[in-house]
């Protein structure tokens, strides 16, 4: 049986688009902003589970900005990675868990959709295919399709049920991932009927809203709002904002109950209704 979760704290590393804001060469109003909350890492989460049986940290995604984001929110446990897909602003700093190999010296276990493991062997084929690269990183990957059990790599001894979620990202069918009373969706052009059930008596809901103009794989943020509606969580966060949005625009105009996210936001999850 697996312990009880007893609290769950979610931190967003980051919030931002594929090319982070600021923006390379940009001298726009977003990318010169003095709002902290306008300067956005590439989207990645961290989530501490404290559970009956010890806590499990688990990270989602590694992006290039994951080993500035470890160093800034400071990460020091991880248990295992939950990766929402392969594209290369959510996987390339995966080269950057090493560290955390060193105590306890056992694989770190990366979750995936089937389909987006076959690419990470490819794209990252000395981690996940040939394991040839003097140092490399003992990573091990565990394609899945249904909820499956986290373990702490710790000698506490706890674990957390985690279920994927389908949801679009264009032409591609990614993961979402549902932790207890919180799920997190990012990269999403589309959620698919059976994956709402799963998204029911949500106390946090973190939804990819990328910006106002529409994008053929990113919901827009009038796309988000009404897609946070329908699932209902108490509580919504919109992240992958690209530098079309300054925050406090933005966010005066959303519906009560839904906020921006910005990097290094932090959030306790209600474990209960």
């Amino acid at each position: 049986m697996t312990p009880a979760l007893r609290a769950l704290r979610v931190t967003l590393l980051g919030t931002g688009t594929s090319t982070g804001v600021p923006v390379l060469g940009c001298r726009c109003r977003v990318c010169t902003s003095e709002d902290p909350r306008d300067r956005r890492l590439r989207c990645a989460a961290y989530v501490v589970a404290e559970t009956d049986g010890g806590p499990v940290h688990l990270v989602i995604d590694t992006g290039p900005d994951f080993r500035r984001q470890a160093l800034t929110y400071g990460i020091e446990h991880v248990d295992a990675v939950l990766f929402t897909h392969h594209h290369f602003d959510h996987v390339v700093g995966a080269d950057d868990l090493r560290p955390f190999l060193f105590s306890p010296r056992t694989p770190i276990p990366c979750y995936a959709r089937p389909t987006t493991a076959a690419e990470l062997r490819v794209i990252l084929g000395y981690i996940f295919a040939d394991g040839s690269y003097p140092g490399v990183p003992q990573l091990r990957l565990r394609p899945v399709v249904d909820p499956f059990v986290v373990e702490s790599r710790s000698a506490f001894g706890g674990c957390v049920e985690v279920t994927p979620i389908d949801v679009h990202h264009g032409d591609c069918t990614i993961y979402g991932y549902r932790i207890g009373r919180f799920a997190y969706l990012t990269d999403v052009s589309g959620i698919p009927g059976p994956s709402f059930a799963l998204l029911e008596d949500l106390d946090v809901l973190v939804l990819d809203a990328l910006r106002h103009r529409p994008h053929p794989t990113h919901f827009t943020i009038e796309q988000a709002v009404e897609a946070a509606q329908q699932v209902g969580a108490r509580r919504t966060f919109f992240l992958h904002l690209t530098h079309d949005v300054l925050h406090v625009e933005a966010e005066a105009a959303l519906p009560d109950g839904i906020r921006l996210g910005y990097d290094g936001l932090t959030l306790d999850v209600a474990s209960a209704p």
